[in-house]
Protein backbone atom coordinates (compact mmCIF):
# COMPACT_ATOMS: atom_id res chain seq x y z
CA UNK A 1 0.00 0.00 0.00
CA UNK A 2 2.92 2.33 -0.10
CA UNK A 3 3.11 3.39 -3.40
CA UNK A 4 -0.85 4.45 -3.13
CA UNK A 5 -0.02 7.00 -0.19
CA UNK A 6 1.00 9.55 -2.32
CA UNK A 7 -1.15 12.62 -1.61
CA UNK A 8 -2.45 15.69 -3.42
CA UNK A 9 0.16 17.76 -2.07
CA UNK A 10 2.76 16.76 -3.97
CA UNK A 11 3.59 18.95 -7.27
CA UNK A 12 1.57 17.38 -9.87
CA UNK A 13 -0.93 18.29 -12.39
CA UNK A 14 -3.94 16.00 -12.28
CA UNK A 15 -5.41 16.14 -15.96
CA UNK A 16 -9.06 16.53 -15.92
CA UNK A 17 -9.57 15.33 -19.35
CA UNK A 18 -6.80 17.21 -20.91
CA UNK A 19 -3.48 16.11 -23.17
CA UNK A 20 -1.41 18.61 -21.14
CA UNK A 21 -0.13 17.00 -18.26
CA UNK A 22 3.37 17.82 -15.94
CA UNK A 23 2.53 15.10 -13.18
CA UNK A 24 0.17 12.94 -12.18
CA UNK A 25 -0.67 10.77 -9.27
CA UNK A 26 -0.61 6.79 -8.78
CA UNK A 27 -4.01 5.53 -10.11
CA UNK A 28 -7.12 4.92 -7.71
CA UNK A 29 -7.85 1.15 -8.47
CA UNK A 30 -4.59 -0.93 -8.79
CA UNK A 31 -4.64 -4.33 -7.47
CA UNK A 32 -2.72 -5.86 -5.51
CA UNK A 33 -0.97 -8.98 -6.58
CA UNK A 34 1.94 -10.92 -4.95
CA UNK A 35 4.02 -10.95 -8.69
CA UNK A 36 3.86 -7.20 -9.02
CA UNK A 37 5.22 -6.83 -5.47
CA UNK A 38 7.74 -9.29 -5.78
CA UNK A 39 9.25 -7.07 -9.04
CA UNK A 40 8.71 -4.25 -7.54
CA UNK A 41 11.92 -3.63 -4.69
CA UNK A 42 14.36 -4.85 -7.92
CA UNK A 43 12.43 -2.98 -10.84
CA UNK A 44 11.85 0.43 -9.73
CA UNK A 45 15.62 1.46 -9.54
CA UNK A 46 15.10 1.00 -13.39
CA UNK A 47 18.22 -1.66 -13.78
CA UNK A 48 16.38 -4.62 -12.51
CA UNK A 49 17.36 -8.08 -13.92
CA UNK A 50 15.45 -11.26 -13.52
CA UNK A 51 16.45 -14.06 -10.78
CA UNK A 52 15.68 -16.63 -12.90
CA UNK A 53 15.76 -16.42 -16.48
CA UNK A 54 15.66 -19.03 -19.06
CA UNK A 55 18.62 -18.94 -22.18
CA UNK A 56 17.55 -16.52 -24.56
CA UNK A 57 16.51 -18.47 -27.89
CA UNK A 58 19.13 -17.75 -31.14
CA UNK A 59 16.08 -17.70 -33.21
CA UNK A 60 13.95 -14.00 -33.70
CA UNK A 61 10.76 -16.31 -35.85
CA UNK A 62 7.99 -16.88 -33.76
CA UNK A 63 6.93 -20.21 -34.09
CA UNK A 64 3.59 -21.01 -36.41
CA UNK A 65 0.54 -21.80 -34.55
CA UNK A 66 0.08 -25.10 -36.78
CA UNK A 67 3.19 -26.22 -34.38
CA UNK A 68 2.00 -24.39 -31.28
CA UNK A 69 0.95 -27.49 -29.63
CA UNK A 70 4.16 -28.59 -29.06
CA UNK A 71 6.07 -25.10 -27.97
CA UNK A 72 7.15 -25.43 -24.06
CA UNK A 73 5.66 -23.23 -22.23
CA UNK A 74 8.31 -20.65 -21.16
CA UNK A 75 9.69 -20.84 -17.53
CA UNK A 76 8.37 -18.16 -16.20
CA UNK A 77 5.05 -18.34 -17.49
CA UNK A 78 2.53 -16.31 -15.39
CA UNK A 79 4.95 -13.84 -13.51
CA UNK A 80 6.18 -10.05 -14.06
CA UNK A 81 9.53 -10.11 -14.85
CA UNK A 82 12.23 -7.43 -15.34
CA UNK A 83 13.22 -7.44 -19.80
CA UNK A 84 16.49 -6.23 -20.14
CA UNK A 85 16.04 -3.64 -23.15
CA UNK A 86 19.66 -2.33 -24.93
CA UNK A 87 20.33 1.62 -24.35
CA UNK A 88 17.37 1.98 -22.08
CA UNK A 89 16.30 0.79 -18.41
CA UNK A 90 14.52 -2.17 -18.21
CA UNK A 91 11.03 -2.80 -19.20
CA UNK A 92 8.24 -5.25 -17.46
CA UNK A 93 7.04 -8.07 -19.16
CA UNK A 94 3.47 -9.96 -17.97
CA UNK A 95 3.95 -13.20 -19.66
CA UNK A 96 1.18 -14.93 -20.73
CA UNK A 97 0.31 -18.24 -19.04
CA UNK A 98 -3.41 -19.21 -20.65
CA UNK A 99 -4.07 -20.26 -24.08
CA UNK A 100 -1.26 -21.71 -26.04
CA UNK A 101 1.74 -19.84 -27.60
CA UNK A 102 2.56 -18.37 -29.82
CA UNK A 103 0.56 -15.81 -28.36
CA UNK A 104 -0.03 -12.22 -29.57
CA UNK A 105 1.67 -8.59 -27.69
CA UNK A 106 -0.33 -6.00 -26.26
CA UNK A 107 1.96 -2.47 -25.22
CA UNK A 108 1.03 -0.91 -22.29
CA UNK A 109 2.57 2.53 -21.96
CA UNK A 110 1.87 4.31 -18.50
CA UNK A 111 0.98 7.88 -17.18
CA UNK A 112 3.64 10.49 -15.87
CA UNK A 113 4.47 9.86 -12.55
CA UNK A 114 3.69 6.26 -12.71
CA UNK A 115 5.00 3.16 -13.08
CA UNK A 116 5.52 0.18 -15.51
CA UNK A 117 4.87 -2.22 -13.39
CA UNK A 118 1.12 -1.37 -12.66
CA UNK A 119 0.54 -0.97 -16.15
CA UNK A 120 1.49 -4.52 -16.52
CA UNK A 121 -0.20 -5.93 -13.79
CA UNK A 122 -3.42 -4.51 -14.51
CA UNK A 123 -3.10 -5.68 -17.69
CA UNK A 124 -2.15 -9.40 -17.22
CA UNK A 125 -5.71 -9.55 -15.38
CA UNK A 126 -7.34 -7.49 -18.21
CA UNK A 127 -6.16 -9.99 -20.45
CA UNK A 128 -6.54 -13.36 -18.51
CA UNK A 129 -2.79 -13.43 -19.29
CA UNK A 130 -3.76 -14.32 -23.00
CA UNK A 131 -0.85 -12.14 -24.22
CA UNK A 132 2.49 -10.78 -23.75
CA UNK A 133 2.30 -7.44 -22.21
CA UNK A 134 5.80 -4.92 -22.68
CA UNK A 135 5.37 -1.86 -20.36
CA UNK A 136 7.92 0.39 -21.52
CA UNK A 137 10.00 2.37 -18.32
CA UNK A 138 11.11 5.59 -19.36
CA UNK A 139 12.99 7.77 -17.69
CA UNK A 140 12.97 9.02 -13.72
CA UNK A 141 11.28 11.26 -12.42
CA UNK A 142 13.99 13.37 -10.17
CA UNK A 143 10.22 14.02 -7.89
CA UNK A 144 9.70 10.28 -6.92
CA UNK A 145 8.56 10.08 -3.50
CA UNK A 146 11.52 8.92 -2.68
CA UNK A 147 14.52 6.46 -3.18
CA UNK A 148 12.94 3.13 -2.88
CA UNK A 149 9.75 4.33 -4.52
CA UNK A 150 10.64 6.02 -8.04
CA UNK A 151 9.00 7.38 -10.72
CA UNK A 152 9.09 7.46 -14.55
CA UNK A 153 7.27 9.32 -17.53
CA UNK A 154 8.69 9.42 -21.48
CA UNK A 155 11.17 12.23 -22.40
CA UNK A 156 9.29 12.54 -25.85
CA UNK A 157 7.08 10.08 -28.60
CA UNK A 158 10.07 9.68 -30.90
CA UNK A 159 12.58 7.80 -27.62
CA UNK A 160 9.53 6.15 -27.14
CA UNK A 161 9.32 5.26 -30.11
CA UNK A 162 12.62 3.76 -30.21
CA UNK A 163 12.18 2.29 -26.45
CA UNK A 164 9.53 0.07 -27.92
CA UNK A 165 11.21 -1.35 -30.93
CA UNK A 166 14.56 -1.73 -29.01
CA UNK A 167 12.05 -3.58 -26.37
CA UNK A 168 9.95 -5.68 -29.05
CA UNK A 169 13.44 -7.02 -30.54
CA UNK A 170 14.93 -8.03 -26.80
CA UNK A 171 11.46 -9.53 -26.19
CA UNK A 172 11.34 -11.20 -29.59
CA UNK A 173 14.89 -12.77 -28.72
CA UNK A 174 13.74 -13.97 -25.18
CA UNK A 175 10.38 -15.22 -26.30
CA UNK A 176 11.28 -16.15 -29.62
CA UNK A 177 9.43 -19.72 -29.93
CA UNK A 178 6.39 -18.07 -27.77
CA UNK A 179 5.63 -15.20 -29.74
CA UNK A 180 3.23 -14.65 -32.84
CA UNK A 181 3.90 -12.65 -35.50
CA UNK A 182 1.95 -9.96 -36.82
CA UNK A 183 0.32 -6.29 -35.70
CA UNK A 184 0.45 -5.28 -32.42
CA UNK A 185 -2.05 -3.73 -29.85
CA UNK A 186 -0.84 -0.39 -28.76
CA UNK A 187 -2.55 0.95 -24.95
CA UNK A 188 -1.73 4.11 -23.29
CA UNK A 189 -3.07 5.48 -20.14
CA UNK A 190 -2.50 9.42 -19.96
CA UNK A 191 0.84 10.33 -21.15
CA UNK A 192 0.88 7.29 -23.01
CA UNK A 193 -1.55 7.79 -24.98
CA UNK A 194 -0.95 10.79 -25.85
CA UNK A 195 2.60 9.79 -27.03
CA UNK A 196 0.67 6.30 -28.62
CA UNK A 197 -1.63 8.44 -31.16
CA UNK A 198 2.01 9.96 -32.57
CA UNK A 199 3.40 6.58 -32.84
CA UNK A 200 0.30 4.73 -34.32
CA UNK A 201 -0.07 7.81 -36.97
CA UNK A 202 3.61 6.86 -38.03
CA UNK A 203 3.51 2.82 -38.41
CA UNK A 204 -0.58 2.15 -38.26
CA UNK A 205 0.02 -1.52 -40.29
CA UNK A 206 1.97 -2.17 -37.45
CA UNK A 207 -0.40 -0.85 -34.56
CA UNK A 208 -3.60 -0.45 -36.25
CA UNK A 209 -5.68 -1.03 -32.85
CA UNK A 210 -5.24 1.76 -29.69
CA UNK A 211 -7.06 1.33 -26.31
CA UNK A 212 -6.44 5.09 -25.20
CA UNK A 213 -7.02 5.27 -21.49
CA UNK A 214 -7.71 9.06 -19.97
CA UNK A 215 -5.74 10.64 -23.09
CA UNK A 216 -4.85 10.94 -26.43
CA UNK A 217 -8.18 12.43 -27.66
CA UNK A 218 -6.60 15.95 -28.79
CA UNK A 219 -3.72 14.15 -30.14
CA UNK A 220 -5.69 13.48 -33.43
CA UNK A 221 -4.87 16.25 -35.67
CA UNK A 222 -6.34 15.99 -39.64
CA UNK A 223 -2.91 15.03 -40.62
CA UNK A 224 -2.60 11.99 -37.79
CA UNK A 225 -5.94 10.87 -38.38
CA UNK A 226 -5.46 10.28 -42.55
CA UNK A 227 -2.55 8.78 -42.24
CA UNK A 228 -3.54 6.19 -39.38
CA UNK A 229 -6.74 5.68 -41.23
CA UNK A 230 -4.88 4.97 -44.92
CA UNK A 231 -1.80 3.27 -43.53
CA UNK A 232 -4.18 0.62 -41.99
CA UNK A 233 -5.63 1.95 -38.82
CA UNK A 234 -8.52 -0.05 -37.82
CA UNK A 235 -10.28 1.08 -34.37
CA UNK A 236 -9.54 3.16 -31.50
CA UNK A 237 -11.64 2.66 -27.84
CA UNK A 238 -11.20 5.39 -25.99
CA UNK A 239 -11.69 4.68 -22.32
CA UNK A 240 -12.51 8.06 -19.56
CA UNK A 241 -13.00 8.20 -16.13
CA UNK A 242 -14.26 11.39 -16.39
CA UNK A 243 -16.51 13.63 -18.36
CA UNK A 244 -13.89 15.94 -19.47
CA UNK A 245 -12.25 12.88 -21.26
CA UNK A 246 -15.34 11.62 -22.81
CA UNK A 247 -16.37 15.17 -24.47
CA UNK A 248 -12.94 15.23 -25.70
CA UNK A 249 -12.69 11.65 -26.86
CA UNK A 250 -16.24 12.24 -28.93
CA UNK A 251 -14.51 14.79 -30.75
CA UNK A 252 -11.84 12.82 -31.42
CA UNK A 253 -14.27 10.31 -32.91
CA UNK A 254 -15.76 12.03 -35.12
CA UNK A 255 -12.81 12.64 -37.23
CA UNK A 256 -11.74 9.03 -36.98
CA UNK A 257 -15.46 7.86 -37.96
CA UNK A 258 -15.22 10.22 -40.85
CA UNK A 259 -12.02 8.64 -41.96
CA UNK A 260 -13.17 4.79 -41.66
CA UNK A 261 -11.67 4.23 -38.27
CA UNK A 262 -14.43 2.28 -36.23
CA UNK A 263 -14.58 3.93 -32.62
CA UNK A 264 -15.83 3.31 -29.47
CA UNK A 265 -16.24 5.02 -26.11
CA UNK A 266 -16.36 4.18 -22.77
CA UNK A 267 -17.13 6.11 -19.54
CA UNK A 268 -16.78 5.00 -15.87
CA UNK A 269 -18.47 8.12 -14.25
CA UNK A 270 -16.51 9.71 -10.97
CA UNK A 271 -14.05 7.14 -11.56
CA UNK A 272 -11.32 10.12 -11.95
CA UNK A 273 -8.17 9.54 -13.87
CA UNK A 274 -7.02 6.06 -13.54
CA UNK A 275 -6.78 3.09 -15.36
CA UNK A 276 -7.39 0.10 -13.21
CA UNK A 277 -10.84 -1.25 -11.61
CA UNK A 278 -14.28 -0.07 -13.46
CA UNK A 279 -11.81 1.00 -16.28
CA UNK A 280 -10.23 -2.01 -16.96
CA UNK A 281 -13.89 -3.85 -16.63
CA UNK A 282 -15.06 -1.70 -19.29
CA UNK A 283 -11.64 -2.48 -21.47
CA UNK A 284 -12.13 -6.15 -21.21
CA UNK A 285 -15.50 -5.70 -22.56
CA UNK A 286 -14.69 -3.86 -25.41
CA UNK A 287 -11.88 -6.31 -26.76
CA UNK A 288 -13.47 -8.90 -29.16
CA UNK A 289 -14.42 -5.37 -30.46
CA UNK A 290 -11.28 -4.04 -31.23
CA UNK A 291 -9.26 -6.77 -32.06
CA UNK A 292 -12.04 -8.26 -34.00
CA UNK A 293 -11.25 -10.69 -37.16
CA UNK A 294 -7.36 -11.74 -35.88
CA UNK A 295 -7.53 -14.87 -35.07
CA UNK A 296 -4.29 -14.91 -32.72
CA UNK A 297 -6.47 -13.79 -29.91
CA UNK A 298 -7.91 -15.93 -27.46
CA UNK A 299 -9.67 -13.77 -25.64
CA UNK A 300 -10.68 -13.99 -22.25
CA UNK A 301 -15.00 -14.04 -21.76
CA UNK A 302 -16.16 -10.32 -20.63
Amino acid sequence: MGRMRVTLLMVMTLCLGCDSMVGEPPPKHRPASTAAANLASSASSGTAQPTSEPSAPTATASTSASTAPSIPPPADQGQLVPLDVPGFDAAVVAVPAAAKPPWPLVIATHGNYDRPGWQCEVWHQTLAARAFVLCPRGIPRPDSPRADDTRFHYRSNEVLERELDAGIAALGIRYAAHLAEGPILYTGFSLGAIMGVKIAARHPKRFPWLILVEGGHDAWTSARVKAFAEGGGKRVLFACGQKGCQLAAKRAARKLEAAGVGTRIELSPGLGHSYGGPISKLVRNNLAWVLEGDERWDLPEP
